[in-house]
């Protein structure tokens, strides 16, 4: 979906890119495709079991701060020893990767390096350590990496505020009995905001919008339990000062974060149709930077139709330092009718969600000089659409319309019906 994610977003890409240029990156970027498995391009054949890989999700990315995002990386696996004994699965590996990106919005160069062992049969399955000089999404609070060849899962097209961080990462995992798996991190990160409460700021163009550095520890715990949950703790862990040794405590806590994660797919049998189901709840305590903070702006004012966002909510709109939020969507089995070009199958969702900030006003705060509002009377938004409607390529298309439903007496209500009311494309790659 390379012309969806860049083409789309920028009318005036097109016009400054020279048709042949155009035209084979189309190439190109198809040709991976279809010699690609996953999100890896092998470079290599298999020799003595080792392998080169070029990530494809590095290629491109886009958001509203880097605009077109360009890049390249490479992962490469050897086994420690190759043991004939057990299935490639689970062979000892050594694995090591490294990525370079470079954004036109911002004009500045992103980069990062990975090294680590991989132990399949053992309790201790894993340790490494990686370094990335990058950006990093304010309020972040999603568990899922980018996925290029899936768009309608990257609603951080519509991000734009990030920090810029230096961040090395020591981590570990744990086979828990049972299908769980524990991950403990520790990370320093050296780290400034780039936007204000007026603007986003751009020290790689102007040196005027350069703000200070500062550097925390972190210790995170994170626990996956199957396919369907995922639980994260992370906490701040600053330097001792002299009060703190002399009552003998190694470190003391600034913030702390908790976020939880459910989502499931339940197919029904008879193919009449399956159930997607997503909902998080996350609180941090009112001592958390910004960063910390959870970004409940969805993709409001977009055309296209993303998962596990609200469509109708503008971005940047609500932060909170608590919440909770659910989507519900039901799809058909069948298409109304099936052809080379066309299998329409209708869906319904409804998606809902409720923040707060701990504190005397729970529905504002100032951090950093900017005021973050939350909804704290809940919103509410059903959506009724089409997938499939046509297909073209590797690529189905459909349509969808979502509604924001608020309380009358909210601050943030709106009257208009036609502000909170959204038609929206879908587009979605479909390889067979």
């Amino acid at each position: 979906m390379l012309f969806f994610t860049i083409f789309v977003f920028s009318n005036s890409f097109s016009h400054n890119m020279p048709k042949r240029l155009y035209l084979f990156i189309l190439f190109v970027f198809f040709f991976l495709i279809g010699n690609s498995y996953a999100q890896k391009l092998s470079l290599s054949h298999s020799f003595k079991h080792s392998r080169v890989s070029f990530d494809l999700d590095r290629l491109y990315n886009y958001n509203n701060y880097e605009r077109h995002r360009w890049g390249a990386g490479l992962d490469w696996i050897i086994p420690l020893k190759y043991d004939d004994r057990y299935g490639t699965l689970f062979q000892n590996l050594f694995i090591t990767n490294a990525y370079f990106g470079y954004g036109t919005g911002d004009h500045a160069w992103k980069y990062g390096a990975y090294a680590g062992f991989v132990f399949p049969r053992l309790v201790i399955s894993g340790i490494s350590v990686s370094y990335m000089h990058d950006l990093l999404l304010a309020g972040a609070h999603s568990f899922e990496a980018y996925d290029l060849l899936n768009t309608c899962n990257n609603s951080t097209y519509f991000s734009s505020r990030y920090s810029e961080a230096d961040k090395i990462t020591a981590m570990s995992q744990i086979e828990l009995p049972g299908p769980g798996k524990l991950r403990l991190s520790y990370s320093h990160y050296r780290e400034r905001l780039l936007f204000n409460a007026s603007n986003l700021l751009f020290p790689h163009i102007y040196d005027n919008d350069a703000l200070p550095y500062q550097t925390y520890n972190t210790v995170g715990v994170d626990l996956l339990w199957g396919e369907h949950w995922k639980l994260g703790f992370l906490t701040n862990v600053t330097n001792p000062d002299y009060g703190d040794i002399l009552n003998n405590k190694l470190f003391s806590l600034s913030f702390i974060r908790l976020l939880a994660q459910y989502s499931n797919k339940i197919s029904f049998k008879d193919n009449h149709g399956h159930l997607a189901l997503f909902a998080q709840s996350g609180y941090v305590t009112k001592s958390a930077p910004i960063t910390q903070l959870f970004d409940l702006g969805g993709t409001g004012g977009g055309k296209y139709y993303f998962y596990n966002t609200f469509l109708t909510v503008r971005p940047n709109t609500f932060m909170s330092n608590v919440f909770s939020l659910a989507s519900i969507r039901y799809t058909m089995g069948c298409g109304l009718w099936k052809t080379s070009l066309s299998e329409p199958r209708p869906f319904a969702q409804f998606n809902a969600m409720w923040g707060m900030f701990l504190g005397n006003d729970k529905a504002s705060q100032t951090y950093s000089g900017m005021l973050l509002h939350a909804p704290v009377d809940g919103l509410f938004e059903p959506c009724l659409g089409i997938d499939g409607i046509l297909r073209w390529g590797l690529l189905d298309m459909g349509i969808a319309t979502a509604y924001q439903m608020t309380p009358k007496n909210s601050y943030y209500h709106i009257d208009n019906f036609f502000d909170k009311f959204a038609v929206i494309f879908i587009a979605k790659l479909v390889i067979d």
